[in-house]
């Protein structure tokens, strides 16, 4: 084979180039520290990239939800925990009034004052049932958050004596709804961050009583309905039976019975008020005496002829206020402090639920902390360099890149004089 000088000219030239280039990417590897500028480089370890800086970016968003959800959490329980002094306070002043230290006419002025107190401590409690965080969402309205969740009933009631009191609270309604604000801690994984006042603010067991006789009842069709949300399938030709058994066989908090003359009675095995909805055009709680027709969305939807009990906490304290004004002793001694021990319980076990929260959401702290430690090192060693074996691989290029040169200016002649000497 004939070698030219062209082609000698031509190999040398290349091999200049290719040291170029080998010495330009060390160098970039040098100056950013990474050995992947884009994906063609290493397609192998830019996969692993891009799904190790995928999952640095959802750790960091799981951890912002996760100190938003416990900031969130820890407002409840500071609430609660105001809750629960109002009624601390509200016990000792109810034992005080039942234990029979006034009397006379000295002793119904300090009852009246005694009264007066329990309704500060009542319009105290409906502002912190109507409390909002930081970005102005009420903590205690469910899903709703464009109006306070707890608007108070005003009047004037009568005491003994002739006393009128005026611009009382005599009742308090609940305007939100059973849903709870959630925030995902990890894929697939959420935790409740609120809790819906028809929950926490109720302070006795309740019960729903229909007065229809529902003796000769049957679905006429498949429907469902909702109670506290969980939906209940009615397939047709149910009976009266068939929809009891189905509640309580449901994953509620309402156990249902059936009376003499079959009226359906729904009652709550914990505290909270009953959640009635008839969905996708039913009209099963309807029809059995539960639900008024003319009303059907919750809360307070219950239909006008059934017999509705149970206190919310603060129905709890105007009940005791009003005692408390008519100085019914008897009263005060037994069914008022029944329920105030009963209120005080409920709020109690909600707090034990935002405590038992709180400390798995720390928990969960640790383990993104941990799992961000490890993405970090992966993908250090998935797209760093090592930092002497590249320094010493530039310094290897340099060399040979000199030695290329030097031997380059020995073969390539530039000019036919050089041939002539």
């Amino acid at each position: 084979m004939r070698i030219t000088n062209q082609m000698t000219n031509n190999t040398l030239v290349k091999n200049l180039g290719r040291h170029q280039i080998l010495l330009d990417e060390t160098q970039n590897q040098l100056g950013t520290g990474l050995k992947i500028r884009k994906p063609s480089d290493e397609p192998g370890l830019a996969t692993n990239q891009m799904y190790f800086r995928s999952r640095l970016n959802e750790l960091t968003q799981f951890q912002e939800n996760i100190t938003d959800g416990h900031s969130r959490l820890q407002q409840i329980d500071g609430e609660l925990d105001r809750i629960g002094s109002i009624f601390q306070r509200a016990r000792v002043l109810t034992v005080q009034a039942s234990n029979g230290i006034y009397q006379g006419d000295k002793g119904f002025e300090l009852e009246i004052a005694i009264g007066k107190e329990i309704d500060e401590h009542l319009r105290a409690l409906v502002d912190i049932a109507n409390t909002r965080d930081a970005t102005g969402q009420p903590l205690f309205g469910g899903h709703v958050i464009e109006r306070p969740p707890f608007e108070p009933i005003e009047s004037k009631i009568k005491g003994l004596q002739g006393l009128e009191l005026k611009n009382q609270y005599i009742g308090v309604e609940y305007r939100g709804d059973i849903g709870e604000q959630i925030r995902e801690i990890e894929r697939g994984e959420y935790i409740p961050v609120s809790l819906p006042g028809n929950k926490v603010f109720w302070g006795t067991n309740m019960a729903i009583t229909s007065k229809v006789d529902n003796s000769s009842y049957s679905a006429t069709s498949d429907q469902k309905f909702k109670i506290d949300g969980v939906e209940v399938h009615i397939s047709v030709g149910d009976t009266i039976d068939d929809i009891i058994d189905k509640i309580n066989n449901s994953p509620i908090e309402v156990k249902a019975s059936k009376l003499a003359q079959d009226n359906i009675s729904l009652s709550s095995t914990a505290p909270h008020q009953i959640w009635l909805e008839d969905t996708d055009g039913g009209t099963v709680l309807k029809d059995i005496g539960l639900v008024d027709a003319a009303s059907s969305e919750p809360p307070n939807n219950y239909s006008k002829s059934a017999s509705v009990t149970g206190l919310s906490i603060f129905d709890v304290l105007i009940q005791l206020r009003n005692d408390l004004i008519r100085k019914d002793q008897e009263r005060i001694s037994g069914r008022d402090l029944q329920d105030l021990d009963l209120a005080l319980e409920n709020v109690l076990r909600y707090r034990s639920i935002v405590g038992a929260r709180m400390n798995r959401l720390e928990e969960h702290t640790k383990r993104v902390d941990f799992d961000s430690a490890y993405m970090t090192e992966l993908l250090a060693k998935n797209e760093g360099i090592d930092f002497p074996e590249t320094i010493m691989n530039l310094k290897w290029l340099e060399t040979i890149h000199q030695y290329a040169l030097n031997v380059g200016s020995k073969i390539i002649k530039p000019t036919l004089m050089d041939f002539l000497r």
